[in-house]
């Protein structure tokens, strides 16, 4: 049996928050379920897929304590609609009426000794970061974690914190970001590969304050405000992406981000829409950016920008590109170039030299000869 009185705001907030970690489909029936438990005056959520698990806690007035589960995306489909006034759960067995306002449903549940044992918050020592610091090395980086890879490594971030500082890496084999807090000294050691799940249920799902990270075994724990995400991390060694930065790049292109961006938005629209190839022809103090597709035509268009270097020719995914472009934030960017075969590296053109950087990378495409000139 179970009973309690809960506000319909926090309620909702709390089943948006686990809602996140439902599958979308499931062979599994009880994995659709989210997890409902009575802790003193608290009500604790619970949803899971197995390798992702969100908890989280809201207010309650409880008068009888229980467990039960109850099928997480109709619970959520019911409290959205609710008025906004206290929402009652009351029942005994699998049978749970909600009542609120003038409005009462009875939904059907099963018992919580049938649910996934949950993955528990590691004892190890917790590395605290500010929230807006880690969302922000999450937006920076998450955008080249490698979709479905058969490279199991590079389906995550790499995500190492020490004594050194914080950095976060991800690479698709296309492109490369990584950020480094080298002012953020932390007596805690955590080397491990994130999904990109996990990174994305906290962008999406934290606030501010500091997130505390757990990392034991193959367990890392994301803990902040009342919500707590586990996820599993993903076995094997990152590659090594140092070596893939090159430091010799000496030909260089600075423009105002928000331009090229807008530019690149307006020429894709005549690339090859299987390639989302765009060429820039470089020479001093002038950018011709070019795209042109067999079915669809052609566009040109000058980038207002400052190119010191011998004029070449490269071509990128206009995609990858702009989506490197997209996730900074910074004014003015630098392009550091070589050749239309050499890695470019993208920095903030007014980032100071010291222990904080961030780099992009993006590897250049051949040129087809449809657009060689």
């Amino acid at each position: 049996m179970i009973k309690l009185l809960v506000n319909h705001s926090d309620l909702l907030k709390g089943l948006n928050c686990v809602a996140t970690a439902l599958p979308s489909r499931s062979s599994l029936p009880y994995l659709t379920n989210v997890l409902l438990e009575t802790e003193g005056d608290t009500l604790r959520l619970s949803a899971t897929d197995l390798d992702t698990t969100v908890i989280t806690t809201i207010p309650a007035s409880v008068t009888t304590s229980g467990s039960i589960t109850l099928p997480g995306k109709k619970l959520h489909e019911i409290v959205r609609e609710l008025p906004e006034e206290d929402v009652r759960f009351s029942g005994t067995g699998n049978r749970i009426t909600i009542s609120c306002g003038n409005g009462s449903f009875s939904l059907s549940g099963n018992s919580s000794e049938q649910f996934p044992s949950l993955p528990s918050r590691s004892g190890v020592e917790p590395a605290a970061i500010p929230v807006d610091v880690f969302s922000d090395a999450i937006r920076k980086t998450s955008y080249a974690v490698a979709k479905d890879d058969y490279r199991a490594t590079l389906n995550g971030a790499l995500l190492d914190i020490s004594e050194n500082g914080f950095e976060m890496v991800a690479t698709d084999g296309h492109r490369l970001s990584c950020i480094t807090m080298g002012s953020m000294s932390l007596n805690v050691n955590i080397h491990a590969l994130v999904t990109q799940k996990a990174l994305n249920l906290f962008a999406k799902l934290s606030s501010d304050g500091d997130v505390l990270i757990r990392y034991k075994g193959s367990q890392i724990s994301f803990e902040f405000d009342d919500t707590m995400i586990i996820s599993r991390t993903i076995d094997g060694e990152y590659p090594p992406y140092r070596k893939v930065i090159p430091n010799d790049n000496d030909c260089f292109l600075v423009t105002n981000r928000q331009d090229m961006i807008s530019v690149l938005r307006r020429v894709k629209t005549m690339a090859n829409p299987s390639t989302h190839q765009i060429k820039f022809s470089l020479e001093k103090d002038k950018v011709l950016v070019h795209s042109e597709s067999a079915d669809a035509g052609e566009a040109h268009e000058e980038l207002s920008a400052e190119f010191s270097g011998s004029p070449f020719q490269i071509g990128f995914n206009g995609i990858f590109l702009m989506e490197i472009l997209r996730n900074m934030s910074c004014e003015r960017i630098v392009m550091k170039m070589k050749d239309s075969n050499t890695a470019v590296i993208i920095n903030d053109e007014e980032e100071s030299e010291g222990t904080d950087s961030y780099l992009a990378l993006i590897m250049p495409v051949k040129l087809s000869k449809i657009i060689d000139e």
